[in-house]
């Protein structure tokens, strides 16, 4: 069977509704937990006060159809961003405060795919996936749907989703179409096990930001019962672990001998080791070790490490990804990294509880949803609500 049993699907979702029950708690008893506690009380109730601040700013825009605000192109993925925001933070699909607009949004999410299996409110239509579109689409596209696929996952295995029409077939088709796209030819052997854009670009076709999203998706639809190969898994992880480079000491986001570091990618390779079960993989720690030596005290500011044209760090992103896989890393590289991370997020919180939109040219363009969701994210990253982030 393609699915888990109802049985096992009830039990499974009682134990995720006693896990949020637990979860509400405030963040200052998830510290005192954990082995360090790393910030002081106050501090933590500064966090909860932040989260919430900035929890009630999302739910004031979202919209008549169940999205949240952002470009075309952004849809459904800056949804399901904000409805995965929420969900970290112990808020269940129809149930709660927000249940019944976390309902509306993942049935918006849902209603966005193709026929061929696409996540994705502008993409092209068709049993098959075509590759022959526009720069714009081709480039959103993969992200929406990966994002997507995620949430409509980590929402499944909840158990409180059961309602929506089909919901169960839209996923099995969103692996469908996330399997078909890895197995689109690669120019470079190194690349094999990778995703990247619809269309092709440049030389070479798969990367670590696309593939890092993709993979979560696969994991996460098999940990909620979905039959999900083996092998597909497994090359995506041995392409993350390519992307790897030695002499740079981080994960790039591509198989490339050239200096393309950035923060997003280093995070994104250790999160991605993560989901394997390799939290002390070599290149995990040297990764880590990497992002100690970096910093986000300039809030929302580009970092150029090498003199591209066009700079491939972006801040929010950047700081999702990291504080995410610093969680993973644990001790050492988890107590130096989030509490300044922390103190930049609440320092530069609006007094609407929103985070200015994202500095880079291009994710600037999907607006403050977008930042917002991201920094929500990553100051509760403790929480571990969300099954695809836990340790």
């Amino acid at each position: 069977m393609h699915l888990k049993s109802g049985l096992f699907r009830v039990l499974q979702g009682f134990l995720f509704l006693c896990v949020c029950i637990a979860g509400m708690k405030t963040n200052a008893t998830f510290a005192q937990q954990s082995s360090t506690a790393i910030l002081t009380p106050a501090e933590w109730g500064q966090v909860d006060d932040s989260v919430e601040r900035g929890l009630v700013w999302l739910a004031s825009k979202q919209q008549r159809n169940g999205s949240f605000p952002t470009l075309p192109q952004g849809q459904p993925g800056v949804t399901s961003l904000c409805v995965m925001a929420f969900i970290a933070q112990g808020h269940i699909p129809g149930e709660g405060p927000y249940g019944a607009q976390l309902l509306k949004a993942i049935e918006y999410i849902a209603s966005c795919q193709k026929q061929n299996g696409l996540l994705s409110l502008i993409a092209p239509r068709g049993e098959t996936i075509s590759r022959n579109v526009g720069y714009e689409i081709s480039n959103a596209a993969p992200y929406n749907h990966a994002l997507s696929g995620l949430t409509l996952s980590e929402a499944y295995a909840m158990g409180q989703v059961s309602q929506i029409e089909n919901i169960d077939a839209t996923i099995k088709k969103a692996i469908e179409a996330t399997l078909a796209m890895q197995r689109w030819p690669k120019r470079v052997p190194a690349e094999k096990g990778g995703w990247r854009y619809l269309s092709v670009q440049g030389d070479f076709n798969a990367d670590l930001s696309v593939s890092g999203w993709q993979l979560m998706f696969l994991r996460s639809s098999k940990n909620a019962g979905f039959d999900v190969p083996e092998k597909p898994i497994n090359e995506a992880v041995e392409f993350v672990r390519k992307c790897y480079r030695p002499k740079f000491g981080a994960f790039l986001l591509r198989v490339t001998d050239q200096d393309e570091r950035s923060r997003g990618m280093a995070g994104a390779g250790i999160l991605a080791l993560a989901h394997a079960g390799l939290h002390d993989a070599p290149e995990a720690i040297q990764a880590g070790e990497w992002i100690l030596q970096q910093s986000f005290r300039d809030y929302n500011q580009i970092e150029r490490f090498t003199q591209t044209r066009y700079p491939r760090d972006r801040y929010h992103y950047s700081a999702f990804l990291c504080t995410q896989a610093m969680y993973q890393l644990g001790g050492k590289y988890w107590q130096q990294f989030y509490p300044p991370m922390v103190r930049v997020l609440l320092k530069n919180q609006t007094p609407d509880g929103s985070w200015p939109k994202e500095n880079h040219a291009y994710d600037g363009k999907f607006g403050k949803t977008y930042s917002t969701a991201l920094a929500v994210m990553s100051l509760g990253a403790p929480n571990q609500l969300l099954p695809i982030f836990q340790r």
